[in-house]
């Protein structure tokens, strides 16, 4: 692993344990086994550090949606399985996922702009995933930008819904949402005569 690496690893754990602002890039270089400087070496600084990590969060989610894309899966299970890996993530970075939230809709923030060019590449693919699902006649007729958008936009509700929930709430939400979402999405995008396509 490089130094790089290390450090984007090491600035999860910090975030999430201790939360961004009161996070010290000393303390990232420390949990890193790297010299302070280093870490000054790839990021500007820590609103940079924090987008870097963002940005992986972004690629794991389009990588693992374009692997179950190449599975033989039905489409349903599909969109279970990318929810699941989705809430899983936000489950061991909780703090970074209520971060990344209120620097999406906070409008002065200063990484506002660059969270939603991030996001924005996820919801691309999720387009060109229903563009497919249309093309192959899985999916019904649809203007697959705004469907993408939409779909995206239920999930980081739900996603909020799960982060600031009470403890009991959160393992409810946790258990269910991914089903719940998946049986949601299809039954709105989903063709009936799905015949072999389902």
């Amino acid at each position: 692993m490089d130094n790089k690496e290390k450090i984007s690893q090491a600035a999860v754990r910090v975030f999430s344990r201790e939360g961004f602002h009161r996070a010290r890039m000393k303390t990232i270089a420390q949990e890193a086994g790297v010299a302070v400087g280093t870490i000054y070496n790839y990021f500007k600084d820590k609103d940079d550090l924090l987008l870097s990590v963002f940005e992986a969060g972004i690629r794991i989610r389009m990588d693992f949606l374009e692997e179950l894309g190449r599975t033989s899966l039905p489409i349903r299970d599909q969109i279970q399985h990318l929810l699941e890996s989705h809430f899983a993530q936000i489950r061991e970075q909780q703090e970074l996922a209520e971060l990344i939230l209120f620097e999406r809709f906070h409008r002065g923030s200063r990484l506002r702009d660059r969270v939603l060019a991030l996001q924005k590449l996820i919801i691309d693919q999720i387009a060109e995933f229903i563009r497919k699902g249309v093309a192959q006649g899985w999916v019904r007729p649809c203007h697959p930008q705004v469907v993408a958008q939409a779909l995206y936009d239920l999930v980081q509700t739900m996603t909020a819904c799960w982060v600031f929930s009470t403890p009991d709430e959160e393992a409810d939400i946790f258990a269910s949402a991914p089903k719940e979402l998946a049986d949601l999405i299809w039954m709105g995008l989903g063709v009936k005569e799905v015949g072999a396509h389902d």
